[in-house]
């Protein structure tokens, strides 16, 4: 049996990141295969979340800590934001965000709200700063400066239970995409003994848990209860996956926020006129970017599905008496994929084939092509998949990347 790789190793190999001691702990710095597989990731979650209605907001990585002291995040989370930055002029301190979630209250406050408008779904790729103690950072898949994949509903209270099935499905559809078939849901919900932690009614927590619970059932999803987990603001569903090494992680949620509409005095205008309070609920399909690419490390060892892996195809020019030939031969044909949009990786160095080989290997590439004087004199190239070969002709090459490299939404 081959060994399980944990994602640092591949990410080595694949030069997908970087940890710098002068950069900081828990701080990565992606590198280009890495920024390509994040990229690819957000550009197929854009387009599924264009087509289920979200709307894209930007908002800073710093506020004001009377923000965070009305979300509630300073008394319940303060050690384990980044401490607060102090202004020359000596104005209120500043903190670097540990969430998306009170700036997109603000944006939905930023006008009078009808019931007609609502669901309004706000979404945005919100890079997000944890002050995680230094023995439990562990490469991408526990870091002190993270971009969430978020997204923030507001919607009726009694419409609820209908998003929370459209997001359970969403949730469904990104994983049976990118092939991963073995997680599981946890339904977590309150402490009914420690009810004190937590914010809101009794009477609201209880219609809310059972929301996501009669959603799981709905969709015959396997959940697990587990009491005492629930965020401090409502009830919550976690996706649970495994890691290498057997480890259980929490990688994506969807949290159903029964608070923070109190909080923020957040309301809409109902068909009567009268101002009424939304619920608020926060998904985030993949969670962040880092840890979901560390959990696709590990589960594809680095043998990502076509359209994420960062090298898509390796052209290797053979060394020999007509070198310079297939050099051209193979800038043309590796201009001809990257016309189509794909991540082209071209050798052009001098060397041992069975060495820049070996090499190229280490980043998984989808499809090898090696261009020798057969490849020159003919209109015909093999390429090499992962599994198997495939003679292409020069006219179809084109057309063969366009189709083989696609993302899911596209196909």
């Amino acid at each position: 049996m081959d060994q399980i790789l944990d994602h640092r190793q591949i990410a080595d190999e694949m030069e997908i990141f970087v940890l710098d001691a002068e950069v900081g702990a828990g701080l990565p710095l992606w590198l280009p295969n890495g920024s390509a597989i994040r990229e690819a990731l957000e550009r197929y979650m854009k387009e599924l979340e264009q087509k289920g209605g979200y709307q894209r907001v930007h908002s800073p990585h710093i506020a004001k800590a009377a923000l965070y002291q009305r979300s509630g995040h300073l008394a319940k989370f303060g050690n384990e934001m980044f401490p607060p930055i102090e202004l020359p002029s000596g104005e209120e301190k500043m903190y670097l965000r540990p969430m998306n979630c009170p700036h997109h209250h603000k944006i939905f406050a930023a006008k009078m709200r009808s019931y007609r408008d609502l669901p309004i779904r706000l979404a945005e790729y919100g890079q997000v700063y944890r002050f995680e103690n230094s023995g439990a950072l562990r490469g991408l898949s526990r870091v002190r400066s993270l971009c969430q994949n978020d997204a923030h509903i507001y919607v009726q209270p009694e419409k609820a239970f209908e998003e929370i099935l459209k997001v359970l499905n969403l949730h469904e559809q990104v994983y049976r995409d990118l092939g991963l078939v073995d997680h599981h849901y946890r339904l977590s919900l309150h402490d009914p003994s420690q009810f004190h932690l937590y914010q809101g009614q009794k009477s609201d927590w209880r219609v809310a848990e059972d929301f996501l619970k009669k959603a799981l059932q709905h969709l015959n999803l396997k959940f697990v209860e587990v009491a005492g987990e629930a965020a401090f603001y409502g009830p919550k569903i976690d996706v649970q996956m495994e890691m290498a090494g057997d480890r259980e992680e929490s990688v994506a949620s969807l949290q159903l926020d029964i608070c923070s509409a109190e909080n923020f005095q957040l309301s809409y205008r109902d068909g009567a006129g009268n101002d009424v309070r939304p619920w608020v609920i926060h998904r985030a399909p993949l969670g962040s970017h880092e840890r979901f690419v560390a959990l696709l490390l590990e589960k594809f060892q680095g043998r990502l599905p076509l359209w994420l892996a960062p090298v898509q195809l390796a052209i290797l020019p053979m060394p020999g008496a007509r070198e310079e030939d297939n050099k051209r031969h193979a800038e043309h044909l590796a201009d001809q994929a990257r016309a189509v949009g794909a991540r082209v990786s071209l050798d052009l160095s001098s060397g041992s084939l069975n060495k820049r080989m070996r090499f190229v290997r280490r980043f998984r590439p989808g499809f090898i092509v090696v261009v020798g004087e057969k490849e020159c004199d003919s209109s015909e190239i093999v390429v090499r998949g992962r599994d198997s070969e495939k003679i292409i002709s020069l006219k179809d090459w084109k057309c063969f990347f366009r189709e083989s490299l696609a993302g899911p939404v596209q196909s």
